[in-house]
Formats: C-alpha cells, sequence, structure tokens
C-alpha cells in the first residue's frame, strides 16, 4: 500500500459519498513547513485532506491506541501518519513532528487533543503551541464543517457537505519566560479563537463569547478575497 494510492481512494471516495470543498486554500503557502491546526469532530476530518487540492505532503498525530486496528494501522502507515502516546509527554512523537517540518512539510494537528461529542469546539491544549513555537513554523487553521453528521446524513441517503475553511497564516509570540504558564494559555487562546472565526456561531461552543472573534472577523474582512462563514 503506497501514499498516493491510498489519497486518490480517499479522494474518489470524498467525492463519491459528500459535498467536499476548501475555502481560502489559496491562503496556505503551496509550500514549504506550515503547522495546519483544525477543528475535531469526527475520524473523517483528517482523512478529508487527502481530498485533492490541499498539500499532499502533510502528516499529523494520531492516537496510537488505534494500532490496534490491523488495517487501519497499515492506511497510517502508509501515509505517513505520526503515533502518539496521548497518556504521557511523548517526546518521540514530538521529535518526528520536529522532523518532519524540518523537512519543510505540513503538519495537520487538532489542539483541542479529542474529537468534540458535541460538534462545538472545547478548551484547546498547549502542545500545539510548544511545536509551533519550538520550530518557529507558521500556523494557519483549518476550520471544518459537516463531519460531525456524516453518518446520519448517510442513513438517510443524503451527501454531506463538508467545508474547510482555511485562515491567514500568521507566527506565535514567544513565550515570555516570566509567565510560562500564562503565555502558553493566551496563545493556545489565539489559536483556537482563530478556528472559531472561520467556523459558523453554532460551533464556536467554549469560545463562542470570546471578543476576539469578532477582532478576527473585522480584521479578516479587510483582506481581498478572503471569504468568511456567512453568520459571522
Amino acid at each position: 500500500m503506497e501514499r498516493e494510492s491510498v489519497f486518490n481512494f480517499l479522494d474518489h471516495a470524498y467525492k463519491l459519498l459528500t459535498h467536499p470543498s476548501y475555502v481560502n486554500l489559496e491562503f496556505v503557502p503551496k509550500e514549504g513547513p506550515i503547522i495546519v491546526a483544525i477543528n475535531h469532530m469526527s475520524r473523517l476530518d483528517f482523512p478529508f485532506l487527502a481530498t485533492k487540492g490541499f498539500r499532499d505532503d502533510w502528516s499529523a498525530l494520531i492516537a496510537d491506541s488505534y494500532q490496534s486496528w490491523p488495517v487501519f494501522k497499515q492506511i497510517c502507515d502508509a501515509i505517513d501518519m505520526i503515533w502518539i502516546d496521548r497518556s504521557k509527554a511523548d517526546f518521540t512523537a514530538f521529535k518526528k513532528a520536529f522532523d518532519w517540518l524540518k523537512a519543510g512539510k505540513s503538519l495537520v494537528l487538532a489542539p483541542e487533543g479529542t474529537r468534540s461529542r458535541t460538534g462545538q469546539l472545547i478548551k484547546g491544549k498547549p502542545g500545539i503551541v510548544l511545536l509551533a513555537m519550538k520550530s518557529g513554523v507558521p500556523v494557519c487553521t483549518g476550520s471544518i464543517t459537516g463531519t460531525e453528521h456524516f453518518m446520519d446524513d448517510f442513513r438517510h441517503f443524503r451527501k454531506p457537505k463538508i467545508t474547510m475553511r482555511f485562515s491567514p497564516p500568521y507566527t506565535m509570540k514567544k513565550i515570555d519566560p516570566e509567565r510560562r504558564d500564562e503565555s502558553m494559555e493566551e496563545e493556545t487562546t489565539e489559536l483556537m479563537c482563530r478556528i472559531a472565526a472561520m467556523l459558523p456561531e453554532q460551533y464556536r461552543g467554549y469560545y463562542k463569547d470570546n471578543p476576539r472573534i469578532r477582532e478576527l472577523t473585522e480584521e479578516w474582512s479587510k483582506i481581498p478575497g478572503l471569504k468568511l462563514p456567512d453568520n459571522i
């Protein structure tokens, strides 16, 4: 099983079973290292990025508990996913992720750390902030909608509309050593608000009342060609 064949299969499957689309893809650098932070509602979120249009050099961190699924493990190994032990600080996975970025590739991460069972954003975790700051790599967000009710749509013979909206890349601030925990929390909140700002309001969950979302939408509304969600 080869990476290209897996990506081709996933591309055909998504186009057969769903209405997939990317919005603001032109704002994602086409080459060079980049971290893409996405919200996470379904096991279908990460494979969606295998559809044609997005960069084909991406990898992602995935919980090593899935290695007990033989076929799934084979697929993940074929497309260079990075296994991570979420029960501890997994420095081996961190190094592999860092090396992937150092090679000039793209890395996709879910700062929530797990799937949201409600379809709304849950509080982000700081792991991605550490990786972004250590690597110095720019970050953009991919805010996905439509995967959360895929099975319900499928049972009712409907093709779900799956959309991922990207934001312009930015570089995180350096950690203030005098207030390390506060700095980490601030950068995590900034990242999550950037995801939220590209989501319709009903998906914003934990961050729905954060004033930073309004600031970002006002700022981004002035960028030519950048498309915001309809109900901001």
